[in-house]
């Protein structure tokens, strides 16, 4: 698990993919090789979120769940984890780390909405695997405790005994869980997450401007014939700057390596507290 645990981390590929090929003052190669790095990352997750749904089934087969572990894990664990697949595949086939071209207005609507499906599921798998744990390892007064309290990196969990070897082992996780939140929360209860779809200098708004006039000339001349290749080249104009954000005014954040990174940390969360729940009930053949 340490190599997967690795391979979720950014830095382990920028170190092998980007670093031995940089040269000072060559923005141009960094850039390039930077980008495999990035790419090479996406990819490592990808396999990662595919061995924990996987690892998750087989889970479900051979360990015997009490009733309420075994709701959260199947319709809250299960449904987040492949939502959160299903959108990280969608979002990447439309946005990867090289792309430079503006994205369409259907595109950026759908990347959109898979960005904010990503990270609001992302806390809420967590959610679910604390549910999970609690029915399954936890003392009937954490059971009975108020909804609200009930979390991976809640006091709560960290009291009882039972489930005190799952949260030491999480305790490494906690910044990055306070982190990722101020990525999920304001997407769920305030700003939703977006891409903006192009970057223009005031050379591509002088451009933009042409193509309009030129449109508005077809249309006059009645050449309408024109208007598909004149929309086709106004919307090539600009350049896709990779950054997600709330708010304009507010912290703007690159999407590589940040969206990957975050699904890995998930995906590692994921894979401990799955090994926890393995040693914790009888197995299906055995009952």
């Amino acid at each position: 698990m340490t190599f997967e645990f690795q391979q979720v981390e950014y830095d382990a590929h920028y170190q092998q993919f980007a670093v031995p090929f940089l040269i000072e003052g060559n923005a141009e190669n960094n850039c390039y090789f930077v980008n495999q790095a990035k790419e090479n990352h996406v990819y490592a997750v990808n396999d990662a979120l595919q061995g924990l749904l996987h690892d998750a089934l087989s889970l479900l087969a051979r360990v015997k769940f009490t009733k309420d572990a075994d709701h959260f894990f199947r319709y809250g664990v299960m449904r987040r984890l492949r939502m959160v697949m299903s959108a990280f595949r969608s979002f990447q086939s439309v946005i990867m780390p090289d792309r430079t071209v503006p994205l369409a207005q259907d595109q950026s609507d759908n990347v959109c909405r898979d960005l904010n499906a990503i990270y609001i599921n992302i806390l809420g798998v967590l959610d679910n695997y604390a549910w999970v744990t609690v029915h399954q390892a936890g003392r009937d007064s954490t059971k009975c405790a108020k909804p609200m309290s009930i979390g991976l990196f809640k006091p709560a969990i960290a009291d009882d005994p039972g489930l005190k070897p799952i949260i030491d082992s999480l305790a490494s996780f906690s910044a990055w869980e306070q982190d990722v939140k101020t990525r999920r929360n304001p997407a769920a209860h305030r700003m939703p997450l977006y891409v903006p779809p192009a970057a223009f200098t005031p050379e591509d708004i002088g451009e933009f401007e042409r193509y309009e006039l030129l449109m508005s000339d077809a249309v006059r001349k009645g050449e309408l014939d024109k208007l598909s290749d004149l929309r086709e080249s106004s919307r090539r104009i600009g350049r896709l700057v990779p950054l997600f954000l709330h708010d304009p005014g507010e912290k703007v954040m690159e999407i590589y390596p940040t969206l990957p990174q975050d699904i890995g940390q998930m995906v590692k969360i994921g894979r401990l507290v799955q090994d926890f729940l393995r040693s914790h009930g009888p197995a299906i053949d055995a009952v």
